[in-house]
């Protein structure tokens, strides 16, 4: 049920700091090079799923790119993203939405997900997810 991972992942970004979750990257390095392996230009639309804190947006920001997205199910992730950001946090588009319901209102160039996908654990949600990737 949706409300019981909002309330999950609410839960963990609320009570937990960065170095207290195994997932946390001081340098998303090997998304950083995934994303640069397109060559793309700096307007390209990237959205990175699940990115809650991850420091993904920051980088890509240090390197130029305008249009990035960050879509997660924790507000009080995204939160703790923007206050990290500082002003810098205008730049990007903060979506608060479980990505099983996220109905994009663009099409992305780079759909980037490290860590959400896995977390999905029926068919439905995988499914759901999927044709939401999928869509043009």
């Amino acid at each position: 049920m949706t409300t019981d991972r909002k309330q999950h992942w609410e839960n963990v970004y609320s009570s937990k700091q960065p170095h207290e979750v195994s997932w946390t990257q001081a340098v998303p390095v090997i998304s950083l090079d995934f994303i640069r392996s397109f060559n793309l230009p700096e307007n390209a639309r990237i959205i990175d799923i699940g990115g809650g804190d991850s420091k993904l947006a920051d980088f890509l920001l240090d390197e130029g790119y305008e249009n990035i997205s960050v879509l997660d199910i924790s507000e009080a992730a995204l939160r703790r993203a923007q206050e990290r950001l500082g002003k810098r946090a205008s730049a990007v588009k903060w979506i608060v939405a479980d990505v099983t319901e996220f109905v994009p209102e663009e099409t992305y160039d780079v759909w980037h997900d490290r860590a959400a996908f896995h977390f999905l654990t029926t068919p439905e949600q995988i499914a759901r997810y999927l044709d939401t990737a999928r869509a043009p």
